[in-house]
């Protein structure tokens, strides 16, 4: 059986390693894009960031469009296909050329631009184009969601989809089989790897952080994205204060990716409120996977808080809750063995639960579903 797994742009890590299982179980794989990770992750001017728009809502669509009317000359139009939500409205094209497409929401629109607050609620650009996701809801083979809340918040604007799964994101769990031990009484690091995009809550931290960061703690960003420039201008504004216990980088190769999740034995986490309603971090996963205790800021009615509960590996609070935030590396500091425990507690869950080998029995099962109908 042949797959591909279709995306505006490339996805790292976790999808290769996807790929690969899928490929070791008999089934031929291939995510098929328009725009390299690196690409993507380098683009910081105004016409960089033009051409990739251009790329993501213009030439990728054509490119799919193409790609997929072929297959259907071909005979192939009924070859399950997974499109992404990476361009949002591609789902929707390609059930005009194939019968069994799996839709793929990583993240809802336009509700991601209304929690962002670049567009509002009752606008006639809203409502058009839910109306066009609500149609690729409808016509896809089946919707994978990445959370049982997720998919709840998309039946309560669209209505009940018989037609769906719920398979998270997961990581590739190939670079971490080893635990890696973190040694009691040394500094604690606690990293941010990735975007740090407008779904990300920010203010939280600046007031937990007005006064200062206390030791043992020290705080490190690899990362790129809209938020990047707020945090540069509030490191710079309080750097007095802060010590050079805040330091920000770029974003890293695999190598010193893994590497810095490895040696930090606390990832952090940010969701801003609403954010609930769109995404589920999938850095999550790979601090996981890693053996990083999950330190979150995201609503309660949350995949992400949902995880954290359910297996005990980390701490959160709400959005805006700068006192509770505070309170949660008060109680990191205090109970150092607490904070080894929901290491161990991510570790074991992650590798047993959200590796690929894992994830990948769930998407085959979908295909053989397909194949079947």
């Amino acid at each position: 059986m042949k797959v591909d797994f279709w995306t505006s742009t490339e996805y790292g890590g976790f999808m290769n390693a996807l790929m690969s299982k899928l490929q070791e179980k008999g089934i031929e794989a291939s995510q098929r894009f328009n725009i390299s990770e690196s690409t993507y992750r380098s683009a910081q001017s105004f016409l960089q960031r033009f051409i990739l728009r251009l790329r993501q809502y213009i030439i990728y669509p054509i490119q799919l469009t193409i790609h997929l009317f072929l297959e259907a000359v071909k005979g192939n139009g009924k070859r399950p296909v997974v499109i992404a939500t990476n361009t949002f409205f591609a789902p929707l094209l390609a059930t005009f050329f194939n019968r069994r497409v799996v839709h793929l929401v990583y993240d809802l629109f336009p509700e991601a631009m209304i929690h962002s607050n670049k567009w509002r609620e009752g606008q006639l650009r809203v409502k058009f184009f839910r109306w066009l996701v609500g149609l690729s809801l409808k016509r896809s083979a089946v919707n994978v969601f990445l959370g049982v809340r997720l998919k709840g918040y998309v039946e309560s604007i669209h209505g009940v989809l018989p037609n769906s799964r719920i398979i998270p994101v997961g990581a590739d769990e190939r670079p971490f089989s080893q635990f890696s031990e973190w040694v009691e009484g040394s500094p604690i690091e606690i990293i941010y790897c990735g975007n740090l995009g407008n779904m990300h809550d920010t203010q939280t931290l600046f007031e937990a952080w007005a006064l200062g960061i206390e030791p043992p703690f020290q705080f490190s960003f690899q990362c790129s994205g809209p938020k990047r420039a707020a945090l540069e201008q509030f490191v710079q504004d309080h750097a007095d204060k802060l010590m050079d216990r805040l330091k920000i980088g770029s974003g890293l190769g695999q190598a010193e990716w893994i590497e810095a999740l490895q040696s930090a034995p606390i990832a952090l986490v940010t969701m801003s409120k609403g954010a609930e309603e769109v995404v589920m971090p999938s850095k999550t996963y790979s601090a996981m996977m890693a053996g990083q205790a999950i330190l979150a800021i995201a609503p309660e009615d949350s995949d992400l808080v949902d995880l954290i509960k359910r297996y005990d590996c980390g701490w959160w609070v709400q959005p805006g809750d700068s006192e509770g935030f505070q309170h949660c590396l008060k109680e990191i500091q205090s109970k150092p063995s607490q904070l080894q425990q929901k290491r161990r507690q991510a570790f074991e869950v992650a590798q047993n639960h959200f590796g690929q080998a894992h994830i990948s029995e769930a998407w085959i099962d979908i295909f053989e579903t397909l194949q079947k109908s």
